[in-house]
């Protein structure tokens, strides 16, 4: 394997994060990551809320009913995908994937976080999405939690490399 696919294997969940916040240019290698994901037809039909502010990140823990959801990341991306789009999910987690990677090569850690999907979908906190600025149409599908780790990356656990059929 190619030494610049190396920093791949690296990207682990991280569940602690420091209590700093992310620089702008990490901010915006993520940002320019994700916009770079390939989607179909080039819709590019997706849309990010970045949050940073410590007192949303504990309303939004506090309405998911959750104890640390975030795992005190000082970041939070909440990734939106397009109702009326082709492949709308799976281009935005396409994405969230470069973000992944974008903040490996970067010294940061992510960690998927399922429950914003629960939280900004469910009806009765609809005006979440208005007051966060997501256009109309959209639903969430996940989050992650950004910044950098406080904690060494975790080896990988056993993988299940019997996963693939060849057909040549």
């Amino acid at each position: 394997m190619g030494q610049d696919l190396e920093f791949l294997k690296q990207r682990r969940s991280i569940r602690r994060f420091k209590p700093e916040q992310i620089a702008e240019k990490e901010l915006h290698d993520l940002e320019e990551m994700a916009t770079l994901a390939a989607s179909a037809r080039n819709e590019q039909a997706w849309f990010f809320v970045v949050i940073q502010k410590p007192d949303v990140l504990q309303q939004l823990a506090e309405l998911s009913g959750r104890d640390n959801p975030f795992y005190s990341a000082p970041t939070l991306v909440v990734a939106f995908a397009k109702q009326e789009a082709i492949a709308s999910v799976v281009d935005t987690a396409f994405a969230m994937s470069n973000m992944m990677n974008a903040a490996v090569a970067d010294g940061l850690g992510t960690c998927y976080i399922y429950c914003m999907k629960e939280l900004f979908n469910d009806l009765r906190y609809a005006e979440l999405k208005t007051v966060c600025g997501v256009p109309e149409g959209y639903d969430c599908i996940g989050s992650l939690a950004v910044g950098y780790p406080d904690e060494e990356r975790p080896t990988p656990t056993d993988r299940n490399w019997d996963v693939f059929s060849y057909i040549r």
